[in-house]
């Protein structure tokens, strides 16, 4: 079957349409970086379902390879899009099913990757990385079990914010400023990820203030006479 696909491919003789893009590839991608990430930033919470599918289904599908690469490194045996497709599908029933877990998930993630940022010494390789890095990832996970909705808020509008601000950066700021030093290299690209990450964060939490986690109990009515 793969061997169709790439005599089909072959073909079409797409050279002219692969030079056209060629020329425009970088600003092509900017703009995808930018439709991507804004979507992130404003629809990630209102449509929270279709965003933790989508990314269920992507990390399944990269954990399924990983895992084919572990079970099976010398190839043959199963498929790997047998792994590929089988983990995909799994990841997105995940996320999507069991969000509270995927909080719990988000908050461990975060902590640990802030803590080791923050406080390298305790995260350098050796005796007692494990350690750190299981209680900072336990500590978040814990936050991430209470407060899902932020996490969930937090990482979504981090995403958003890296790739607009990729995008913003290739197409328009590289143009602009041309070569510079790194310092105000990094300067500039943080002036352009700090206000769209506290913005997507703000403008989030704030739309939704009135929208609890799905998967959470309505809170009982009272009732006139127990009134």
């Amino acid at each position: 079957m793969i061997r169709e696909l790439v005599a089909l491919v072959e073909r079409l003789n797409l050279s002219t349409t692969q030079n056209m893009v060629g020329s425009h590839f970088p600003e092509i991608v900017a703009l995808l970086s930018i439709v991507f990430g804004g979507s992130f930033l404003l629809f990630a919470w209102k449509h929270h379902a279709y965003f933790l599918g989508v990314t269920g289904f992507l990390v399944g599908g990269w954990a399924g390879l990983m895992l084919k690469s572990h079970l099976q490194p010398a190839g043959g045996g199963v498929t790997p899009m047998l792994y590929l497709a089988t983990c995909a599908v799994g990841g997105a029933f995940i996320a999507t099913c069991w969000r509270r877990f995927v909080g719990l998930l988000l908050g461990g993630f975060t902590v640990a990757i802030m803590g080791s940022v923050r406080f390298p010494a305790y995260f350098r390789p050796g005796d007692h990385t494990l350690s750190a890095i299981s209680m900072a990832f336990l500590l978040g996970g814990g936050l991430g079990a209470i407060f899902p909705k932020f996490f969930f808020v937090f990482n979504s509008s981090l995403i958003g914010a890296v790739f607009i601000t990729y995008g913003v950066s290739t197409a328009i700021v590289s143009k602009l400023i041309g070569e510079v030093k790194a310092d105000l290299a990094v300067l500039v690209h943080l002036c352009i990820f700090l206000p769209l990450l506290l913005f997507g964060i703000m403008y989030q939490l704030t739309t939704s203030q009135n929208e609890p986690m799905p998967d959470d109990a309505p809170a009982p009515r009272r009732s006139p006479a127990q009134a």
